[in-house]
């Protein structure tokens, strides 16, 4: 496999991945989603609770928060020498206190953990009138986006890049009707300024009717969008994801023999 980087960003990435199948592509775009493994709360004991929202809405608020961590520090309890009982390399606890009046977001956690933080600290948890309070302890672990959507690192999708030929074309509009901005119309003449940001969505080509933009799919080769939610950078999701498809298959290779 081939890779050439596109474009990075503190939560993106995208690259062209060539000489690869199709059905490898999308087994990287389903191991990232379903398989990089991330922490997030999963229970929640609340000991004072007297807010507007009840105690299930609460839990299922901080569940949600996106929470980094340094994932080889921990295990997946189904792996855990504790056989899922619960013990410091398979879990952590969160712990919060707040009193009204008072907004409580999500810096207001206090992880036993001091690697583990939330994505986002301004994230708001719920709001505290006077005289209300809050209390409770969180317990976060590792997880699986098939399990459960909050332990998914990001998004993940690809597409064909485009191959795409001018011939003469003379319709200015087509450069503004580009949502990805692939022309710039210059002496009277449509040109390509931007192919690979070309997604094949063919708003142009439905405008000029005279084929003078003619625009094909490459099938050989796939752009990748990797788009994290906080827990861990793009790179990393990426990297986990490829290192879990060599085990398995090695795995089923070592069965094959």
């Amino acid at each position: 496999m081939n890779i050439k980087l596109i474009e990075k960003k503190k939560d993106s990435i995208s690259f062209l991945a060539k000489n690869i199948t199709a059905q490898f592509a999308n087994s990287l775009r389903r191991t990232i989603l379903d398989e990089v493994p991330t922490m997030a709360i999963n229970t929640v004991k609340i000991s004072k609770n007297s807010s507007a929202l009840y105690d299930e809405m609460i839990a299922h608020r901080l569940g949600l928060i996106p929470l980094k961590s340094d994932i080889k520090g921990y295990e997946l309890k189904q792996d855990c020498k504790c056989k899922g009982e619960g013990c410091a390399r398979c879990q952590t606890t969160l712990s919060l206190k707040a009193k009204g009046p008072a907004v409580v977001y999500a810096e207001n956690l206090q992880a036993q953990d001091p690697k583990i933080k939330p994505a986002y600290p301004q994230i708001i948890i719920v709001k505290l009138l006077k005289g209300q309070t809050l209390e409770l302890e969180a317990t976060a672990i590792l997880g699986k986006g098939k399990e459960h959507a909050k332990w998914s690192p990001g998004l993940a999708y690809y597409h064909h890049p485009a191959k795409i030929t001018l011939n003469n074309c003379k319709i200015k509009e087509a450069e503004e009707i580009c949502p990805k901005k692939v022309f710039k119309f210059d002496k009277d003449k449509l040109k390509i300024i931007n192919e690979e940001a070309c997604d094949l969505c063919n708003a142009c080509t439905e405008l000029v009717k005279d084929g003078s933009i003619k625009i094909e799919p490459i099938r050989e080769e796939f752009i990748f969008e990797i788009e994290s939610f906080g827990q861990l950078d793009p790179k990393t999701m990426v990297l986990t994801a490829l290192e879990l498809l060599k085990v398995k298959t090695d795995g089923v290779a070592e069965h094959l023999k």
